[in-house]
């Protein structure tokens, strides 16, 4: 026996008869009649009785027709529960990103909160590379794809780099027309943990190597070329925040950054864990122009 015998016998007990159950379930009456038949036989008992107005229960079909009736608000129950969890979603979620996503993750956390106010949301940006697999966070944003079967992982965007520099600093440097000038500039860049990244590499190939400032937070790089420090290699959307950086060389190209989405499968089971997922993926998709550079 399963649902779908128990569902049809309800159906025919409401409907009054077989032709009318047929019609409800969107089926022929020929196919109810088999169904309640089949199960007839399974059970060894009769369960309908035909009668001049359509059919009648047994006692024996009142009985089940009770049982189906119980497992039927059961399961409406059940998924009444489900679509509250779904739709008012509270608790705490950890996130975990670098810190040039945070200029672009704060306005759309907020606007995830504004849907479920119910969700606390603790984001860091520190520069250790949090473990998610030992849920030191629920969900990060990486721009390396995560190994290992605990993690799952989804690819939301792609970064774009360019070189910068200020106006005020281009206006007061050397000429900078082509790659090779780059080794009479100042440069701007991260720290030896990330300067093996390959867009960094790039301007070793060319050069370029008097780096006056490092760190290895992507604002405070971003910043100093604002500070008209010197030349540096910036994803496009970090750049964006300041409008007083120009892009320089557009001959030269840099790689392009993926984007993931990173939880570990028992986050990724928590209902308000995969709505924000689902949530930035959807920001990320939006604003794939400016990651990309595009105006």
């Amino acid at each position: 026996m399963n649902w779908d015998d128990l569902r049809y016998l309800l159906t025919v007990e409401r409907s009054g008869s077989l032709s009318a159950a047929a019609r409800a379930l969107g089926v022929v009456t020929s196919t109810v009649g088999r169904r309640m038949t089949a199960l007839e036989r399974r059970l060894g008992t009769r369960l309908l009785a035909r009668v001049p107005e359509g059919v009648r229960l047994t006692p024996e079909g009142r009985a089940l027709v009770r049982t189906a009736a119980a497992i039927e608000s059961q399961l409406h129950s059940a998924e009444r529960g489900l679509k509250r969890e779904e739709g008012e979603l509270e608790g705490p979620v950890r996130v975990t990103a670098g810190d040039g996503f945070i200029a672009f993750l704060n306005p759309w956390l907020a606007r995830f909160r504004e849907r479920h106010p119910g969700v606390r949301v603790e984001l860091s940006s520190d520069a250790r590379v949090l473990d998610l697999a030992r849920q030191e966070a629920d969900l990060g944003v990486r721009t390396v794809r995560p190994k290992g079967d605990s993690l799952v992982a989804r690819k939301v965007g792609q970064l774009a780099w360019r070189l910068y520099a200020s106006a005020r600093y281009l206006e007061r440097a050397a000429p900078l027309r082509s790659a090779g000038d780059l080794a009479g500039h100042a440069l701007v860049g991260f720290d030896a943990m990330l300067s093996r990244m390959p867009q960094f590499r790039a301007l070793e190939e060319w050069g370029a190597g008097r780096f006056v400032f490092r760190s290895n937070a992507a604002m405070a790089v971003a910043g100093a070329v604002a500070a008209h420090q010197g030349v540096a290699a910036l994803p496009c959307a970090l750049a964006s925040l300041h409008p007083e950086l120009r892009p320089v060389l557009p001959e030269v190209e840099l790689p392009l950054e993926d984007v993931w989405l990173v939880a570990s499968r028992e986050a990724r089971k928590v209902p308000r864990v995969r709505a924000l997922m689902g949530f930035l993926a959807e920001c990320f998709e939006e604003s794939r122009s400016v990651m990309l550079g595009v105006r």
